[in-house]
């Protein structure tokens, strides 16, 4: 009732106030008749009821206070006032949306990305029991995280006790035909518990089962949500069918649920992963995937594999800095990687321009209330108490801050396309990135939280104002009161320091991002495309067929018109590696329970180093008598001798993992695990003698512009065999680019953000530095009559724009010294207390404040004094 009753108050109060007209004068009819009755007249009856009853319009104000709904009749009669305030100022009220607008609406982007990489649940049942299991080894072994061997899994399955199920995936990639053009698809093959594991039921057909694993058994496969309804119109008779994948049959028994990215986004089918029995430790290319049992914490599963030992007595696994150990980390950190930390980055850099912009609008936001000193001051003259004055004025900040929250959801819708084309791809749940009910609701909560903090200060200010001081400083038109000068100045310090500590945190990542840039990568990039060719199916399934179709291949593009030379090899600079594994020097004993000698294996043909510049530092590089059935031999980089043949020359030694090889050369490093990382040692072999499915080719060319030789490049390729794709056709400058996308982003949009933070940080000194003149008018004026210069009124005007400069750069430094460090892993070959970064981002700020302050004060300097005191 108490509902109904204060709805009715609210939407029909024309009616209720009748209503209660009628009722006071009936009572007030009723009290004047008591009187007369009790013998005074007509004219002394009437007196004494309105005397009795305390005034008709006193005694309605007072009802209307009490009854339902009056707080909410009060609320919208503030909403009313707030409205018609910005509708006489539309100025203020363009900026203030505006700025806080573009504040919010980079906010709310970025966090709708935030969102969905890192709050958003995976799809797996009990994501938190689901782990990844790694090996973690040494520098030389390819630094803190490398894959499992068949034997780490075997080892693994039979004497850890923390899980419940074990499993393990490779990722693969596939020629699918039957199509027009033939098409190069990710894949992963998996053990036949993978799905079980991972807690995933697919949403048609399907998983796998025991024994789908094992050799022999027939080849079935699960395709992906978005590789169903793109290749077969998610066609729901799919099942049972059969695909082509590296020309043999495949039957389809299921479709994976949509969303799920795992283990990559990439995935469009998975297979069974057949494993062999292990004859040695290597290679190392599986990745491990467990679910804990119910009860075991993730530190019990750490300190269970960091005991398991190998059944390989020379790689055993014991927790030694020099040797490989298992790693364990939550699958949530794994499809997560680096990328939490760049994502609390750019939110944090974020909030600091919103803070940054609310103190602007705080400031805007104090010079309406000194304006307003005159009507706030009769507001309180006539009753209106502290309260009632803060919440119209919080309510005229609220509205703002509803109105700059709903541009900037419109701004967002633009900013989250702008972020997913800058976004590298490597950035993981990028699908699920957009604007929905979490991230509006997000944007409501921001919305209110800049509207309080924006309103505060002027609210406060404005209600703590003494009467009768007020009314004085209303009258009066020299200046304002030092109270709301101290608090504006406090909130320029403070968007100062807020700019400064954004400006050193981008000045870190530009200068990392520079250093990048200028790594060595060991290869010369100029004029050199690249493309992959997965060589797959019957025609390709024995050695001698890779044997016949390579040269044949190098031969062909090597004689195109603008080819200087070509080269395939199984990986490429600057990130691409195929794989790593195990072996020995031949006459140098092995230590009991030492550490496997771990390097990158690399095929390639004799013209590759030619092909990428790599120079030859001792011994010969590899040539066409290296074929098949020659004895083998191999290259070595200088970070492979440096490591494993110190003090000694290296060429001439042989080495084995399974066959003897002869080391014939020694070449200069290259960089295949990125440009950030370590130079890791590198064994190349003859593609000839060690063959690869999966090849790269690489072609050197005379044109300034090598894609201009794509068509002839596809041509050719298909004259040979027109069943074999093309994947990845770009070039090495490209592949480069692409290999610092992450960093790129990053630090685009934190200098963007910085350069937004250091305009409002001006803007703001500016505004202020600009009233304080105009209050000044007549101080200035008197100084300029008495006798004062222009260089004086300048430097006074100056001082006090440099005073808020350099206090508000000393906090910022001070911040930034503080939260650098959290930046550390961000960045590459530079000090989170890079003094030339700090020393250039208050050189910046302090510059650009006291070129905001010139202005107002150029103008001070040259006003008329005659002018100025008539005007006051």
């Amino acid at each position: 009732m108490s509902f109904l009753a204060a709805l009715r108050n609210l939407f029909r109060k024309r009616e209720a106030d009748r209503e209660l007209d009628a009722e006071v004068h009936a009572h007030l009819d009723l009290l004047e008749e008591e009187k007369r009755r009790a013998g005074l007249t007509s004219a002394l009856a009437r007196r004494a009821a309105r005397l009795e009853l305390g005034g008709v319009e006193q005694v309605k104000e007072e009802v209307r206070r009490v009854r339902a709904g009056a707080w909410l009749d009060s609320f919208f009669q503030d909403l009313r006032y707030a409205a018609r305030q910005l509708r006489r100022n539309p100025g203020f009220a363009a900026v203030a949306v505006l700025t806080l607008g573009l504040a919010i609406g980079a906010n709310t982007a970025i966090f709708s990305v935030f969102d969905a990489v890192l709050l958003r649940s995976l799809p797996l049942a009990d994501e938190e029991r689901v782990i990844m299991v790694f090996n973690r080894g040494p520098a030389a072994a390819g630094g803190d995280r490398m894959p499992l061997a068949v034997a780490d899994l075997l080892d693994w399955r039979a004497q850890s006790h923390s899980f419940s199920e074990i499993g393990a995936y490779s990722r693969d990639t596939f020629n699918f035909t039957g199509r027009d053009l033939p098409e190069r698809i990710h894949a992963a093959r998996v053990t036949a518990n993978f799905f079980s594991v991972i807690g995933v039921r697919p949403t048609l057909g399907r998983a796998f089962v025991a024994g789908e694993d094992k050799p022999g058994a027939e080849r079935v496969v699960l395709l992906s949500d978005a590789f169903w309804r793109t290749r077969f119109a998610a066609d729901p008779l799919v099942i049972g069918r059969t695909i082509t994948l590296d020309g043999a049959p495949l039957t389809v028994i299921g479709v994976a649920p949509a969303g799920l990215e795992f283990p990559s986004k990439d995935v469009s089918v998975w297979t069974p992963l057949e494993l062999k029995p292990p004859t040695r430790r290597g290679p190392y290319y599986l990745a491990g995937v467990a679910r804990l049992k119910p009860g075991v914490s993730l530190a019990a599963a750490r300190a269970d594999v960091s005991a398991l030992n190998s059944s390989f007595p020379s790689g055993q696994h014991i927790l030694n800095e020099d040797r490989i150990v298992f790693s364990v980390l939550p699958v949530t950190e794994f499809v997560v990687g680096d990328v939490r930390l760049v994502l609390v980055v750019l939110l944090a850099a974020v909030t600091l321009v919103l803070l940054i912009a609310a103190v602007d609008i705080a400031n805007l936001m104090l010079v309406r209330s000194a304006a307003r000193v005159k009507e706030i001051s009769l507001r309180a003259a006539l009753g209106a108490g502290r309260g009632r004055i803060v919440r119209q004025l919080l309510t005229e900040s609220m509205l703002l801050a509803f109105a700059s929250g709903a541009a900037g959801v419109l701004l967002a819708v633009v900013g989250v396309r702008l972020l997913l084309k800058l976004a590298p791809e490597t950035l993981p749940r990028l699908s699920q990135v957009g604007i929905d009910a979490r991230v509006l609701a997000w944007t409501a909560v921001v919305s209110v939280l800049t509207g309080l903090v924006f309103g505060l200060a002027p609210a406060w200010q404005s209600a703590r104002l003494s009467l009768d001081e007020a009314l004085k400083e209303s009258g009066r038109g020299t200046s304002e009161g030092s109270g709301k000068r101290r608090w504006r100045s406090l909130l320029v310090v403070t968007e100062l320091a807020l700019a400064v500590m954004l400006l050193v945190g981008a000045g870190l990542l530009i200068k990392s991002f520079r250093r990048l840039q200028e790594v060595d990568s060991g290869v010369s990039t100029d004029r050199v495309l690249t493309m992959q060719i997965p060589l797959r199916g019957p025609n390709y399934a024995k050695k001698e067929q890779l044997d016949a179709f390579y040269p044949r291949l190098l031969e062909r593009i090597e004689s195109l018109p603008g080819v200087r030379s070509a080269a395939v090899s199984n990986s490429l600079p600057p990130d691409t590696n195929e794989y790593s594994d195990d072996f020995k020097v031949e006459g140098r004993p092995q230590s009991p329970g030492a550490p496997p000698l771990v390097a990158y294996m690399v095929l390639v043909s004799p013209d590759f180093f030619r092909t990428f510049g790599i120079h030859l530092l001792r011994g010969r590089l590899l040539s066409l008598s290296d074929a098949p059935g020659a004895p083998l031999v191999a290259v070595i980089s200088e970070t492979t001798a440096r490591q494993f043949f110190p003090n000694e020359d290296a060429v001439g030694k042989r080495l084995n993992n399974g066959d003897p090889i002869e080391i014939v050369g020694v070449v200069s490093d290259v960089k295949y695990t990125g440009l950030a990382g370590p130079t890791q040692p590198v064994i190349y072999q003859a593609m000839s003698q060690q063959h690869s499915w999966d090849a790269f080719l690489s072609v050197k060319t005379n044109t300034a512009e090598p894609m201009s030789l794509a068509a002839t490049m596809r041509g050719a390729l298909r004259a040979i065999d027109p069943e074999v794709p093309i994947v990845g056709l770009t070039t090495l400058d490209m592949r480069f680019e692409t290999a610092v996308e992450q960093p790129r982003f990053r630090t685009t949009l934190i200098a963007l953000f910085a350069g937004l933070a250091l305009l409002l940080a001006v803007i703001g000194t500016y505004g202020v530095i600009s009233y304080s003149v105009s209050q000044r008018s007549q101080e200035i004026g008197i100084r300029l009559a008495l006798g004062a210069q222009t260089r004086e009124v300048l430097a006074m005007v100056l001082k006090e724009g440099a005073a808020l400069a350099v206090a508000g750069v000393f906090i910022g430094l001070c911040g930034s010294f503080a939260l650098t460090g959290l930046m550390r892993s961000l960045l590459f070959d530079v000090s989170t207390t890079d003094w030339t970064v700090f020393g250039a981002g208050a050189l910046l700020l302090g510059l650009t404040a006291l070129l905001a302050c010139y202005l107002p004060a150029r103008r001070a300097a040259t006003v008329d004094p005659m002018i100025a005191l008539r005007h006051e």
